[in-house]
């Protein structure tokens, strides 16, 4: 039975993070892309930026894992340095969803815009106040759990990517298996 330390041990190896992470980013993205089509809530826009914070976590975890295991760096430098990019990028992801869930539980206002009309004429304008929309306010979470928002759960788990990330960056040295 494989313990829980040596699991942990195994994917938090900086030449194994990348790919974890980006994992993680991609279950996010999953779970935004459920609740869109599945459970029918539209997302605001600063949903959206959210979206494209873990797709940045995604790619640069990809692409980073594949540099490693394609090009087998000789030194452990950038395998620390491929983590480091995850921290960096999990850290972002979690500064605009915390942005999005302060705003969400009343810290700060938001100033959020749901679509530019500068190029709409008047006319364009007052035919399309005929047409029912589903205006979305980033202001108002549309789920939560315990009390918790979708931004808030982003957060959360965000940070602790980003905090794993970093400790992976400094971990001790590790053998290969």
């Amino acid at each position: 039975m494989l313990e829980l330390s040596t699991f942990a041990d195994r994917w938090t190896r900086p030449d194994q993070w990348p790919l974890i992470g980006a994992l993680v980013s991609a279950a996010l993205l999953a779970g935004a892309f459920g609740f869109e089509l599945i459970g029918r809530y539209a997302p605001c826009p600063l949903c959206i930026e959210q979206r494209w914070a873990h797709a940045y976590v995604l790619a640069g975890g990809l692409i980073t894992f594949a540099a490693l295991h394609i090009l087998k760096p000789a030194n452990a430098l950038f395998c620390r340095a491929a983590s480091a990019l995850i921290a960096v990028l999990a850290g972002f992801s979690a500064w605009v969803a915390g942005y999005h869930a302060g705003g969400e539980y009343g810290f700060w206002p938001l100033s959020c815009q749901a679509g530019d009309t500068t190029s709409l004429s008047v006319d364009a304008l007052l035919s399309s106040l005929n047409t029912p929309t589903n205006v979305v306010l980033c202001d108002e979470p549309a789920w939560t759990l315990l009390g918790v928002s979708m931004a808030g759960y982003n957060v959360l788990i965000s940070a602790a990517v980003m905090l794993i990330s970093i400790l992976v960056v400094f971990r001790k040295p590790y053998r290969s298996v």
